[in-house]
C-alpha cells in the first residue's frame, strides 16, 4: 500500500509538510501505522511541486527509501512551494520497479498518483472508453 500527501495552500518548505509533523510521510514509511500489506514504504518515493508562475511541476523521485536519501532531505529542506503532491511507495506483486514507478507521475500541467495497479492496462480501459463522449476523450 502506497500512501500520499496533497497540499494546497500558501507557501511552505516541502520538509514542513513531508518531515516534520509527528507522522510525517517520512515516518511512515518507515513506521506505518494500520497498513494492510507489506512492513514499511521502502521500494521508492516522490514529490512533486508547483514554483511560483511556473505551471509546469517540478518532481524528485527515486527507487528505495525516502529515510536513505540525504539530497532529498536538502531538498525538502529549500524548496517552497503552494501546491504539492507526494508519495512513498510499497510495491505490490509483480509491480515494475525502478524511479519511473514511484508517484507522482506528471501529463503536462498536472500531476496525479494512485494506489495499487490497474488490471490488464491498458486494454482494460476499452470498454470504460467506450462509454465516454468523444468529446471527453479528445482533452
Amino acid at each position: 500500500m502506497c500512501r500520499h500527501l496533497a497540499y494546497l495552500g500558501p507557501p511552505v518548505a516541502l520538509g514542513e509538510l513531508l518531515s516534520r509533523p509527528a507522522h510525517s510521510l517520512v515516518r511512515q514509511s518507515w513506521e506505518p501505522r494500520r497498513q494492510r500489506h507489506g512492513t514499511v514504504n521502502a521500494d521508492g518515493f516522490g514529490v512533486g511541486w508547483y514554483a511560483e508562475g511556473d505551471p509546469v511541476p517540478g518532481r524528485y523521485r527515486r527507487q528505495g527509501p525516502v529515510w536513505g536519501d540525504q539530497t532529498f532531505a536538502d531538498l525538502a529542506r529549500v524548496v517552497r512551494s503552494h501546491a504539492l503532491l507526494a508519495a512513498v511507495r510499497d510495491a505490490t506483486g509483480a509491480d515494475p520497479d525502478g524511479e519511473a514507478a514511484a508517484a507522482p507521475f506528471a501529463a503536462d500541467q498536472v500531476l496525479f498518483s494512485h494506489n495499487g495497479a490497474v488490471k490488464g492496462w491498458p486494454g482494460s480501459m476499452a470498454s470504460l472508453a467506450a462509454t465516454l463522449p468523444p468529446a471527453a476523450l479528445l482533452r
